[in-house]
């Protein structure tokens, strides 16, 4: 060690520690100790520079100024960010003179809300990422929206993935097929419901240059939100053969290991994070889960990187034994990166915690683009406007979401149809019938648009040709079709409840669409909850047995109470199958020739105020994202 580089004590370390940490806000950077702003006490060690960004979310291009292109800094100040070449900018001008740099993920990197990334299987992603040098990742809830298997064998591996064939395994910029992520993905706590095993490895290990030919390990510790498989807050990651388990267990155990293999040095990357204040490059009066794991990890644990709240802050927050250490969010879709400076002992590889440092930088668009990036991002969304100009079907009518005075839909009743054959594409799960919300209560409905015949303002649209991306828009927001069983009486029950008294005691009707094999007649002149007869609701033809249960088909997000029918929540035995976009799109090219479905499924006694007063939803552009129900995070 350099003998100019006088350790610290810890008695004067935890003095400085504490007056830091009971302040709780910082300026630009937040200091560890007054010793970590002292350039001359940082001599003689090794420097690792972490930086890291988290929720990218598929957001290449530049987010628009109310999808989180502007983010507020101190006093109040706005800054407009985000965009990949803007971020590779910003990435190059921090790694430059940082020999031991080290940039890494908190997870939700791909399954983003762009049509452009979306539709392209979430590859765009995956190409920018490798070209930014990621080295590794942890596990967010939005990596599961698929499967556990398309994360590893497509996206890390880059293995076909049949369920989406042939629109999967896109040509990338450089005119090769996708090979996957350069980088690898870690989870302490995601594991196989049924074994206990978890799906991806717990934790890595990188290593630094030491000088003289020696290198010294840093162990990066990975967990994932809780609960995030389970379905409630969640919808699109549910995946009912996976289960979390308690993270905060599961990073010391990690911490614990790394130790026994004589690693030094551990940070935490997790996928689950916290609010602390408006600024993004400060914190105040934190709350949320990172805060409670900070209280609790190991004290051995260096920093706490984290993400998953799309929230900004960077602080020092006391571990179990009061001695600061950073924990940080650095916003989502490229807003921040978050830099943490780390000082290592040459001969016993420990962190010097009294010298670290941490700095969130906004990712400004006052800088040129980095032009390798852009290209990138750029080729990927020309590829994207080709993909949604390609026919893939012929439809011989309008499917529209307007109802009929029984209040059906043509579109509504083709969306019930396709989620209940898309339960017949698996082995296992099959549906006997399905339903979906057309005009839920609450929440978002599923049909975002129509589908007519005469052809739209896309060049390469005709009279009856239905295009790619005017079968993804249609319909879907990422959210999968799932079977579970129900009881007839439940299936009767959620059904009435499509007719829900209001608090000036008016009667707003929320139809639900039901596959062919339902049929059923309602007395709109009857109360509130008695309009179905049990005798008139038929499934293939028999009166439905309400004490029988069935297995019934319909979207994840309905299931999970999002949308307002607390009847359709009682079920068991949940079977996962498509994402909504992409079992679609295979739907309507596998039939090759859609004809608008015959209405009929659902007949009034009396036309006499049946129909719904129909409100189209607000119009949605191709890279929309999805409103999160209360109480949900991304």
């Amino acid at each position: 060690m350099d003998s100019n580089a006088m350790p610290v004590s810890r008695r004067a370390m935890l003095r400085a520690g504490g007056a830091v940490a009971a302040g709780a806000a910082v300026g630009s950077t937040a200091f560890s100790t007054r010793a970590s702003a002292d350039p001359a006490s940082a001599t003689g060690y090794v420097d690792v520079q972490l930086l890291n960004i988290t929720d990218l979310h598929g957001y290449l291009q530049p987010p628009a100024p109310n999808d989180g292109g502007v983010i507020t800094g101190a006093d109040g100040i706005k800054l407009t960010v985000g965009g990949a070449g803007y971020l590779a900018t910003h990435l190059n001008r921090l790694r430059e003179g940082n020999h031991n740099s080290i940039f890494c993920s908190a997870g939700d990197n791909f399954s983003g809300w762009p049509y452009y990334v979306d539709s392209q299987n979430n590859e765009p992603t995956i190409e920018v990422l490798n070209a930014l040098g990621l080295r590794f990742s942890s596990v967010g809830n939005h990596e599961l929206d698929k499967s556990p298997r398309f994360l590893i064998d497509h996206m890390e591996k880059g293995a076909p993935y049949h369920l989406d064939e042939p629109f999967s395994g896109f040509v990338d910029s450089t005119g090769r097929g996708f090979h996957g992520a350069d980088f690898r993905y870690y989870s302490g706590n995601v594991v196989y419901r049924d074994n206990g095993r978890l799906i991806v490895p717990a934790y890595n290990i990188e290593y630094v240059d030491a000088g003289r030919g020696r290198r010294l390990p840093i162990g990066f510790v990975h967990v994932t939100v809780d609960g995030c498989v389970d379905g409630p807050g969640f919808n699109c990651s549910y995946q009912p053969t996976l289960a979390t388990t308690d993270f905060v267990a599961a990073a010391n155990r990690s911490a614990a290991e790394l130790k026994r293999r004589g690693v030094r040095a551990i940070v935490i990357v997790m996928h689950e994070g916290g609010y602390a204040g408006p600024d993004f490059n400060s914190g105040v009066s934190p709350t949320g889960p990172a805060f409670e794991l900070a209280a609790k990890a190991d004290p051995d644990i260096a920093a706490i990187i984290t993400g998953h709240w799309h929230c900004r802050f960077n602080m020092m927050v006391p571990d179990p034994n009061g001695v600061p250490r950073p924990v940080v969010e650095a916003g989502y879709y490229g807003q921040v990166i978050n830099e943490i400076q780390l000082k290592l002992d040459r001969d016993t590889g420990h962190v010097i915690r009294e010298l670290t440092t941490s700095t969130n930088h906004a990712v400004t668009r006052d800088v040129p683009v980095d032009p390798q990036i852009q290209d990138i991002v750029d080729y990927w969304t020309r590829s994207s406007d080709k993909l949604y100009a390609t026919p893939i079907a012929r439809q011989t009518g309008d499917l529209t979401r307007m109802p009929n005075a029984d209040g059906e839909s043509t579109l509504g009743n083709l969306v019930a149809d396709f989620i209940r054959w898309d339960t017949l594409q698996s082995n296992h799960g099959h549906a006997q019938f399905a339903f979906t919300p057309v005009l839920p209560p609450k929440g978002r409905g599923p049909l975002s648009g129509d589908l007519p015949y005469a052809k739209g303002a896309n060049a390469a649209d005709t009279d009856g040709t239905i295009l790619f991306g005017e079968a993804w828009t249609v319909y879907g927001f990422d959210s999968p079709i799932v079977t579970v069983s129900m009881t007839g009486d439940a299936f009767h029950r959620g059904l009435e409840q499509q007719w829900q008294t209001q608090p000036d005691d008016s009667v707003r009707y929320c139809p639900v669409a039901v596959s062919a094999e339902v049929r059923y007649t309602y007395d709109p002149t009857k109360p509130v909850g008695e309009r179905i007869d049990p005798a008139n609701l038929l499934i293939n033809g028999t009166p439905i047995d309400l004490h029988a249960t069935y297995r019934v088909a319909t979207n994840a997000y309905t299931v999970l109470a999002y949308d307002g029918y607390p009847a359709f929540t009682e079920y068991t035995d949940a079977v996962r199958h498509s994402l909504d976009h992409e079992g679609f799109i295979r739907y309507v090219r596998t039939r090759g020739t859609i004809d608008p479905p015959a209405l009929g499924r659902a007949t009034s006694t009396t036309l006499r105020g049946a129909a719904p007063a129909y409100v189209p939803p607000p119009a949605t552009g191709r890279d929309t994202r999805p409103p999160l129900p209360p109480g949900a995070r991304c």
